[in-house]
């Protein structure tokens, strides 16, 4: 949902122009305009991010970040930025960024997912859509929380030819889901809100709030254990005594 500038490109081109000398030494980190998210944009790209944080976190080369400008060459040979609400790259180094300078780390992004809204729809389906086919991301999709933009919930594209071509939903029980080859997993549309699932395990990606549940389950448990434990040395310490 964040602001951009917006460049000239073409739908038609992916492949990066070639690399040219840094002439600026300072890049933007903010385009200076206060973020126009709603606080379900908000929860909902911090859910995703810490799911696939959490699922890519062995992995030192994935990166996965959201709302950072993300650096590249139009087709005039000008640097531009985008910035996608959730970007996952493989192939680079798992680090802290200020700002992603494709031609510097030599990787595009491979999925981008963007939170769309009635207000973002417009730079989400049109000038968005063609910079990520110019770019050469594999995969985008798009959800919409508030169903405001007059389409489907969820949507996926895939890079074919240089353009996107839609990806057909499936419906497994009542949610409807897209698979990402990219991620390798399934992104499902459950209750108004975007999970993510593990086709392999068919495990739920966990939200902040469930691994801190989760976290805070195991804690008791072994609270618990530990009392138990303390319960049973005592009730022994005491048979001990009696028999001698």
């Amino acid at each position: 949902m964040s602001t951009m500038i917006v460049p000239t490109v073409s739908s038609r081109r992916h492949s990066l122009p070639r690399e040219r000398p840094v002439e600026d030494k300072y890049l933007p980190e903010s385009d200076g305009r206060p973020m126009s998210e709603t606080d379900l944009h908000r929860k909902l790209m911090i859910a995703l991010l810490h799911a696939l944080e959490e699922h890519f976190r062995h992995d030192s080369q994935v990166y996965v970040s959201g709302n950072i400008f993300v650096y590249y060459r139009d087709e005039n040979g000008k640097r531009q930025p985008v910035s996608p609400d959730i970007l996952v790259v493989f192939g680079v180094e798992k680090k802290d960024r200020r700002v992603y300078k494709v031609e510097e780390e030599g990787q595009v992004p491979g999925v981008v997912i963007e939170l769309t809204s009635s207000s973002t729809k417009i730079e989400d389906f049109g000038t968005k859509r063609y910079i990520y086919a110019y770019l050469g991301v594999k995969e985008y999709f798009l959800f919409d929380p508030y169903g405001e933009t007059g389409r489907q919930a969820l949507q996926g594209f895939q890079l074919e030819g240089g353009e996107y071509v839609p990806r057909k939903e499936f419906r497994q029980k009542s949610a409807m889901s897209l698979h990402s080859e990219v991620l390798g997993l399934e992104l499902r549309v459950e209750q108004g809100t975007l999970r993510l699932y593990d086709p392999k395990t068919g495990a739920r990606l966990r939200t902040p709030e469930e691994t801190e549940a989760e976290l805070h389950a195991a804690a008791s448990k072994a609270a618990a254990a530990e009392a138990e434990a303390a319960r049973l040395r005592k009730e022994l310490a005491k048979l001990r005594g009696r028999k001698s």
